[in-house]
């Protein structure tokens, strides 16, 4: 198996998901800010990729007065915006939760995520979908509903909310076309279920891992663009329920509960309950 990783961190809202969690905080002095800058920095300085970090309080509603690196890049995170404008109608959000999509072989998306396994005709709802975007980040579950709802919609209800910088572009498939075809022109325009047959034992490590980093970081090819304040902003709606109604609100803090990928927040903080999203986009391949 060969294993590829976007090494691209997406907005930690880490007071918040703490709060989300119901962790007792207690308020810190300057001094314990300045440390906890200081190790967030040297953090920063050692990691792979870009980071953000934003953090606040709900209950006091105090936030730190300072952040790591505002604008970037969304991966995982722009799952978001997409996910808020798939119950984009209050008094409709229960039945269009239960409208179903059906599969077909394009639809398939090389992983992270299960669907790119399963056999055309399936017919899974909105809310299956938006599940698997959120507990596994599948990629085809992503793609499925940012065409249903439409990117630019996602982007526009984004600014009317106050999020001026918060937006979603590009499709999965758009991502892998580039990225594959780096390694293979014929790959530029192909189809889902054909970019999951891709050869990857036919490079090296070495130059599936440049393509990667190219399409990251050079390619102009993204999912979206945030910065980690308003990507903390839209989890704190989401927790005081001013994005959607009550019980949408409470699904949506319940299948971020559900979290599959817990090697971040869950790994340091024993015996919280931490409603997040997390996901590196890992890649397994033939």
């Amino acid at each position: 198996m060969r294993l590829v990783s976007r090494a691209v961190a997406t907005g930690l809202s880490v007071a918040l998901l703490c709060s989300l969690a119901h962790a007792q905080s207690k308020s810190a002095s300057n001094v314990e800010l300045e440390q906890l800058k200081s190790q967030l920095q040297n953090i920063r300085q050692g990691f792979p990729g870009d980071m953000a970090v934003y953090m606040k309080n709900l209950k006091t509603g105090k936030r730190l007065p300072w952040t790591l690196i505002q604008f970037m890049r969304l991966s995982v995170s722009s799952k978001f915006p997409l996910w808020r404008q798939s119950c984009i109608r209050p008094k409709q959000e229960s039945f269009l939760l239960t409208i179903g999509i059906t599969l077909k072989a394009a639809d398939q998306r090389l992983p992270s995520g299960v669907l790119y396994t399963m056999q055309p005709g399936l017919n899974p709802t909105i809310r299956d979908l938006i599940t698997l975007m959120i507990i596994i980040s599948d990629n085809a579950a992503t793609d499925l509903l940012a065409d249903k709802v439409g990117r630019a919609n996602v982007t526009s209800y984004m600014h009317e909310l106050g999020l001026k910088d918060t937006s979603i572009k590009f499709s999965d498939l758009d991502w892998d076309r580039t990225w594959l075809g780096t390694l293979d022109p014929s790959y530029k325009n192909a189809s889902g279920d054909k970019t999951i047959q891709f050869p990857f034992n036919k490079f090296s490590e070495a130059q599936v891992q440049s393509a990667f980093r190219q399409t990251i970081y050079d390619a102009g090819i993204y999912f979206g663009h945030s910065t980690a304040s308003e990507v903390g902003r839209l989890l704190e709606m989401i927790q005081q329920n001013k994005l959607v109604s009550k019980p949408s609100s409470e699904f949506m803090l319940a299948t971020l509960e559900k979290q599959q990928v817990n090697n971040r927040f869950p790994k340091y903080l024993r015996d919280v309950l931490v409603a997040h999203k997390t996901g590196d986009g890992h890649l397994s391949s033939p």
